[in-house]
């Protein structure tokens, strides 16, 4: 609403600090990859540098956090991300959920709770080399602390507190027992590590834990060390944080769209039956033969506003974009829901339209102005596991269940 008065590049002001907000498909684009570094940056935000004290791949150093997220991503691949071991481990728990909902027959559920515990677990499965049962208590104490930090994150007592964190610091209320959730959290993955310490075996890595600390180990002598044990944990942290919330609530998000658009539901039901039928599990191999589903996946990512989208970059040095010059160090939020919304781009942009990414001969089209995952240097570095999740609990929900 504020771009439509004051266009698609305006400042806000946080108290005493301005802002810079981009709206709308070209601004968002031309600063996230025409400007890629200058606008690369993150700001300090206070509550999330109280908990991970600048460690692990969230880390405000740049020189770090470059490091860390090349090394993330390349051992999330080499651990099957995007692959077909990975592919199993997602069906695996898909099929957990199925015979979770097939015991209800019919009745109504909450589906928070069952979806984030699904997806969680695909994350314990790379981060911890195995999976945990749904009702395991440690389990439920590391998704509940996570769950209540990110709810915190976006609630208005964070806001208070990034902007006066030091009289924050000294007072109580809810930042107190948020913190102290996830220090509990953090002395879990500890633990964990610590078990990994002991029988580590060097030629033959188990999970993501394990490579950690053989990175660690070679690097131990370099003066530039970033794979210190708190870096480990905080990585951890940062994986789970990022894998589980935003996919299970994408998730929640398309099970009440489809049940509000009956129609779409059905048709998607009918590729499958057409595709996979109901001899077997949908996997990735699928994919390509369903144009229809992956364009209902994308287009209810494209619908979905998620609260956390927003994340503010921060520029990296003065620049001169579009005719205005932002200083060094100014926090940017790219909005991309409103690259999502932009009516330049999409021909429906306040209807759920799967057409948007069918082309005239019923094939699936990638857009542009899609960018559920964000776009440049600072992109979602799970986006590969993100698409495989939505794609393989949804197919597998929906060849057993209609939901309503």
């Amino acid at each position: 609403q504020l771009s439509s008065t004051y266009g698609p590049i305006f400042t806000v002001w946080l108290g005493l600090k301005p802002m810079v907000v981009l709206c709308g498909y070209e601004a968002v684009k031309d600063a996230l990859v025409g400007h890629s570094e200058e606008f690369g940056g993150r700001p300090s935000i206070p509550l999330l540098m109280q908990l991970s004290k600048d460690y692990g791949f969230v880390s405000n150093d740049e020189k770090k956090w470059r490091e860390l997220r090349r090394f993330t991503l390349s051992t999330l691949r080499d651990f099957g991300m995007g692959k077909s071991s990975m592919s199993q481990k997602v069906q695996q728990e898909a099929q957990h959920l199925v015979e979770l909902l097939a015991k209800l027959k019919g009745n109504a559920f909450e589906p928070m709770t069952m979806f984030r515990h699904a997806v969680s677990n695909v994350i314990c499965s790379v981060v911890f080399g195995s999976r945990y049962s749904y009702s395991d208590a440690a389990f439920l104490e590391l998704l509940n602390a996570i769950g209540n930090y990110i709810s915190f994150f976006l609630s208005p007592v964070a806001k208070v507190y990034n902007t006066f964190p030091s009289i924050m610091d000294r007072l109580p209320g809810p930042h107190k027992k948020v913190l102290a959730d996830c220090q509990k959290l953090k002395d879990h993955i500890q633990e964990k590590v610590q078990f990994h310490q002991l029988t580590l075996d060097s030629s033959c890595p188990r999970d993501y834990i394990d490579c950690f600390l053989i990175r660690a180990e070679k690097e131990k002598d370099s003066p530039e060390n970033m794979y210190s044990h708190k870096d480990l944990v905080m990585s951890v942290f940062n994986l789970f944080g990022a894998g589980t919330v935003t996919t299970s609530n994408t998730l929640v998000f398309f099970l009440l769209m489809l049940a509000k658009h009956p129609h779409i539901q059905a048709k998607v039901q009918e590729e499958i039956d057409a595709v996979v039928g109901t001899g077997r599990a949908p996997s990735m191999e699928d994919k390509l033969q369903m144009p229809y589903t992956n364009a209902v996946i994308h287009e209810l990512q494209r619908f979905h506003k998620s609260r956390i989208e927003n994340f503010p970059r921060m520029t990296t040095q003065d620049v001169l974009f579009r005719g205005y010059t932002i200083p060094k160090g100014t926090p940017v939020i790219p909005v991309l829901s409103s690259v999502h919304s932009d009516p330049t781009q999409w021909e429906n942009p306040k209807k759920v339209d799967p057409t948007h990414f069918l082309d005239e001969k019923g094939e699936f089209r990638k857009r542009e102005a899609f960018m559920a995952f964000s776009a440049g240097k600072r992109m979602c570095p799970g986006e590969a596991l993100a698409r495989m999740e939505l794609f393989l609990f949804i197919t597998t929900l929906l060849q057993s269940f209609t939901f309503q």
